[in-house]
């Protein structure tokens, strides 16, 4: 009788894993949950991609928690960059994420959420997640998208030290655009100026600006700037970097359908 009884909760145990290896679409449960561990970009809602100031960068710690970062809207038509900490949870193919919003995707006051994903796609460095159920504030609601695409920066993706220093453009679109100059400190903060003379260059604005730069994602959050931002507010204008080379010391950017060449000038 033990005999067969051993081999009925074994039965019952192989068929358990298999539905679970089914209903994982035969990954190893443990697969997403270590995978997911990275920082990723998410560039594309429903198999169409996002323009640059519409990404959002997801972090994935291995306390599970996640920063979120993208434009913060803020009252009176500002925008900056920022990021909002939630925790998350990974079980098979199931995805959670709660917590508090406070101002991301143009809420202006701190929201709760709760949402529920089921994983599409998971690869090494390519993952799509479906929506599931969406909470914010307590109701039920429908985001934009009903899945969303991101791909995984690596480990060792580049800190801001790769762009640290005054660099000039050169162009915009093959123009001439070498009155403004950029500067990227270590903190994160960033000086835009503008040629006033033929060696002279005044800060743009009011006050710092600040960037952010994630392998080859860059955003700049600019109070009153009048080339990138909007005048006596703050703006968050994003890029692409395709190329930076140590041997002509030149980098190439581009937003939307703008490109960029700028020079390297100097260290900070």
């Amino acid at each position: 009788m033990g005999r067969f009884r051993h081999i009925a909760v074994l039965s019952v145990t192989v068929a358990c894993a298999l539905w679970l290896l089914h209903s994982c679409n035969a990954q190893s449960p443990a697969y997403n949950r270590e995978n997911i561990k990275a920082t990723w970009i998410v560039d594309t809602y429903d198999g169409q991609p996002l323009d640059e100031k519409s990404y959002t960068v997801m972090t994935f710690s291995s306390s599970y928690t996640v920063t979120w970062a993208g434009v913060l809207t803020q009252a009176d038509g500002n925008f900056q960059w920022g990021e909002n900490t939630l925790m998350y949870d990974v079980y098979c193919c199931d995805l959670s994420i709660a917590g508090t919003y406070s101002g991301l995707f143009g809420h202006l006051v701190p929201m709760e959420t709760s949402q529920e994903y089921s994983f599409v796609d998971s690869q090494d460095s390519l993952m799509t997640i479906g929506v599931e159920s969406w909470m914010l504030g307590g109701a039920g609601t429908v985001p934009e998208f009903s899945q969303m695409t991101m791909r995984k920066l690596p480990s060792t993706y580049a800190d801001a030290d790769t762009i640290y220093g005054v660099w000039q453009f050169n162009s915009r679109n093959g123009e001439d655009f070498s009155a403004y100059r950029l500067q990227f400190q270590p903190d994160g903060v960033l000086t835009m100026s503008q040629r006033t003379g033929e060696n002279s260059w005044m800060p743009m604005g009011e006050g710092e600006d600040y960037y952010r730069l994630y392998d080859d994602y860059l955003t700049m959050t600019l109070y009153d700037n009048q080339v990138f931002g909007t005048p006596s507010k703050w703006d968050v204008k994003c890029f692409l970097i395709d190329s930076i080379s140590t041997v002509s010391n030149t980098m190439s950017i581009r937003s939307g359908a703008d490109s960029y060449i700028l020079s390297y000038i100097s260290s900070n």
